[in-house]
């Protein structure tokens, strides 16, 4: 493994004592073992720290500044020619890092990307079935639908990449701060290609940012999501780009103006129709 590219795995900690365990064993029993894995432990109060000294890891430990500090910590600590970023309770795919690792180096791409299985929202679950090579920025935001699934988690980095246009997380964002940083770094990287076979389980526990998120009022929200709606607007006008493209077609229907089917087409024809948010129906179409 001395010649192979070291890839640094770096996963933000906060009272996740009850998934870490899973989570490292996910990584240490990978097809690919030239992994360095990082926890960076964001002032948790339970054992997660206890936990993580149970493994031969780096682990960094700070006050609780927040998930964007945590990566950025993790960032600076990293030597990988290669990051990802995993949340502690999600899980990957057991040949994740061999198949995005192999899929970067076969075009020199400074990103690869992967499926996604969104246990919480399965209609918002995305499977590639081909690989594709994309360097005009229009196709790289329509193939990741960055603008609106902006998770960090999906992507496999170079890491000169990212120094060289010092990429990093915004740290005065609490809420979709990695979709800030996911859209810059799909529109700057020279090409993206897309990886079958390499799935990450976003589990989503109750604990989560995100889960926490939801149960605010919608005012406190749309505050939330106040300078992430400044950003992309700024960022679209400054680059002229819609960052809202997307490969996937979505066609709602309505009874009594309630939307209660929903029809989600893919670039490869695949066709799903969800009742009330549960995939019931799935086909197959010739053409997008």
């Amino acid at each position: 493994m001395q010649n192979l590219p070291l890839i640094s795995v770096i996963i933000p900690v906060y009272n996740a004592a009850s998934y870490l365990a899973q989570c490292l064993e996910n990584i240490l029993y990978q097809t690919y073992k030239n992994i360095e894995i990082i926890v960076v432990d964001d002032g948790s109060v339970d054992n997660s720290a206890q936990i993580a000294k149970n493994y031969n890891i780096n682990l960094v430990k700070q006050t609780n500044r927040g998930v964007s500090v945590a990566r950025n910590v993790g960032l600076k600590v990293a030597i990988g020619e290669y990051v990802h970023f995993l949340d502690a309770d999600d899980l990957l795919n057991l040949d994740f890092y061999e198949r995005m690792l192999a899929a970067a180096l076969s075009c020199d791409a400074d990103i690869s990307f992967c499926g996604i299985i969104n246990e919480r929202e399965p209609i918002l679950s995305r499977t590639i079935e081909h690989k594709f090579i994309v360097l005009n920025k229009e196709d790289k935001f329509a193939l990741t639908n960055v603008g609106h699934d902006g998770y960090c988690f999906n992507y496999l980095i170079k890491r000169s990449f990212l120094v060289e246009k010092k990429l990093n997380f915004d740290e005065n964002v609490s809420t979709a701060e990695d979709l800030i940083f996911s859209m810059q770094a799909v529109f700057f990287a020279n090409k993206i290609i897309t990886v079958p076979g390499a799935v990450y389980y976003y589990k989503m526990r109750n604990q989560s940012a995100l889960a926490r998120l939801t149960k605010r009022g919608k005012k406190e929200q749309e505050e939330a999501w106040r300078p992430v709606k400044i950003f992309k607007e700024n960022f679209e006008k400054q680059h002229q780009i819609n960052t809202n493209q997307s490969l996937l077609k979505w066609t709602r229907y309505r009874f009594f103006g309630i939307h209660f089917i929903k029809k989600k087409t893919q670039v490869s024809g695949l066709v799903k129709w969800y009742l009330f948010g549960v995939c019931v129906l799935q086909t197959k179409e010739e053409h997008f």
